[in-house]
C-alpha cells in the first residue's frame, strides 16, 4: 500500500531507459544488479541550465524514485524567485524532505513499518556556461574530469558522506557521545550508523532521524516491525542536509562525471578519469565506465566476465551494487 502511495504521488513509473528530454553534450547508463534496480537518475535542463542527478536508493527503491519524479519541478519552481543556485538546490532537499515525511507517516501509522527504513543518496549539479554547482547528500559522488598542464586527473566535488570515515565517526561519536553503538564496524569498509545504515547523509530513512518511526511503542514482529527499537534514542543519528559546492568551470575541465557508489566501489575517480578522458562523447565515456566497473567485479570476485553477466538480477547484487552513471560535457 505505501509504494501505491508513492507512485501515486510521482505520478508515473520510471524504467532504466527512460530520461527525460536529454541534451546531446550527455551519456547516461544504468546497470541493475538488486531486483527491481534501486538507483534512479535525471539528465534534462532548466533553460539554459543543465540539470543531472543520480539517486541510489536504498530498503527499496521508492524514495529514489519520488525524487527522480521530483527534483526538476522543485528546483525550478524555488529557481523563479531565487538565482542563487547553491541556496535553490538546498531548499529543494529541504523541500523534498518534508514531503517525504508527510508520506512516510501517513504508511507507517497504518502498520507499514519497513517504509520508515527507505532512504535514498542524492548528488544533484546544475552546469552553467562558466561555473557548476554539485549538491551530495551520503555516498554518491560528482568527479570533475580534467586535464592540468597535461596531467589528466579526477577531482571528487563533494564530500563523501559514509560511516565507514573516520571524520564521519568522530562527528557522529562526538554528537552522541554516551552510545558506544553510534558506529558498528563489521569490517574497515562495513560500518553503519547504529548497526543500520552505511551513509550518514540520505532522504528518508527516518527511523534514524525521529523517534516517532523508532517503534516508540516497542511491537513486536507480528505487528510488522522487524527492526530493533533504538534504546535511549538521540536522533537524528543522520541528515538529508547536503554538501554543496560551486566550481569556475575551466579550460581543461572535460567531464563531470556523476554516479552511484556501484561504480565507486570499483574504480576510483582517477581511474574514472583516465578512462573516459579521451572518450568521443559523454555517452561513450558513460559506456566505457560500467564496463570497466564490471570487468572489475568480476576479476574482484574471481570470476569470468560471462560468469557475472549471466546472474540473474538479485543474485547479482552479492557481486556488485547497482551501477547508475551520467556524464555531462563542459566546455561543450
Amino acid at each position: 500500500m505505501w509504494r501505491r502511495a508513492f507512485l501515486a504521488a510521482s505520478a508515473g513509473f520510471f524504467t532504466t531507459s527512460s530520461v527525460f528530454l536529454a541534451p546531446k553534450d550527455s551519456g547516461r547508463v544504468s546497470h541493475p544488479a538488486n531486483l527491481p534496480i534501486e538507483d534512479r537518475f535525471v539528465i534534462d535542463s532548466l533553460g539554459q541550465v543543465k540539470l543531472a542527478a543520480v539517486f541510489d536508493g536504498h530498503g527499496g527503491w521508492q524514495i529514489s524514485e519520488y525524487l527522480h519524479k521530483n527534483i526538476k519541478d522543485r528546483i525550478e519552481v524555488l529557481s523563479k524567485t531565487n538565482t542563487n543556485w547553491d541556496q535553490v538546490l538546498n531548499s529543494a532537499f529541504d523541500q523534498l524532505e518534508s514531503e517525504l515525511i508527510d508520506l512516510v507517516r501517513g504508511s507507517y501509522k497504518l502498520g507499514f513499518s519497513s517504509v520508515a527504513s527507505v532512504g535514498s543518496c542524492a548528488t544533484v549539479a546544475l552546469i552553467l556556461d562558466k561555473y557548476f554547482v554539485v549538491a551530495n547528500a551520503g555516498d554518491c559522488q560528482a568527479v570533475l574530469v580534467t586535464n592540468k598542464n597535461g596531467d589528466i586527473q579526477g577531482i571528487n566535488i563533494c564530500q563523501i558522506h559514509s560511516s565507514n570515515l573516520k571524520v564521519e565517526q568522530q562527528k557522529l561519536a562526538k554528537e552522541h557521545p554516551n552510545e558506544d553503538d553510534i558506529v558498528r564496524c563489521r569490517s574497515a569498509k562495513a560500518c553503519y550508523v547504529k548497526g543500520r545504515l552505511m551513509p550518514t547523509r540520505a532522504f528518508g530513512d527516518f527511523h534514524l532521524k525521529h523517534q516517532e518511526f523508532n517503534n516508540p511503542d516497542k511491537l513486536s514482529y507480528v505487528f510488522g516491525f522487524k527492526r530493533s527499537h533504538i534504546e535511549n534514542f538521540t536522533g537524528p543519528y543522520i541528515t538529508h542536509k547536503p554538501d554543496v559546492q560551486v566550481r569556475n568551470i575551466e579550460s581543461g575541465d572535460k567531464f563531470l562525471i556523476l554516479a552511484t557508489d556501484g561504480l565507486w566501489d570499483e574504480l576510483s575517480e582517477q581511474q574514472a578519469a583516465e578512462i573516459v578522458y579521451n572518450a568521443e562523447s559523454p555517452q561513450k565515456a558513460a559506456d566505457l565506465l560500467l564496463e570497466a566497473a564490471l570487468d572489475h567485479a568480476a576479476y574482484d570476485n574471481n570470476m569470468k566476465r560471462v560468469e557475472l553477466d549471466g546472474l540473474p538480477f538479485g543474485k547479482k547484487r552479492s557481486y556488485h551494487d547497482d551501477i547508475t552513471i551520467v556524464v555531462v560535457s563542459l566546455n561543450s
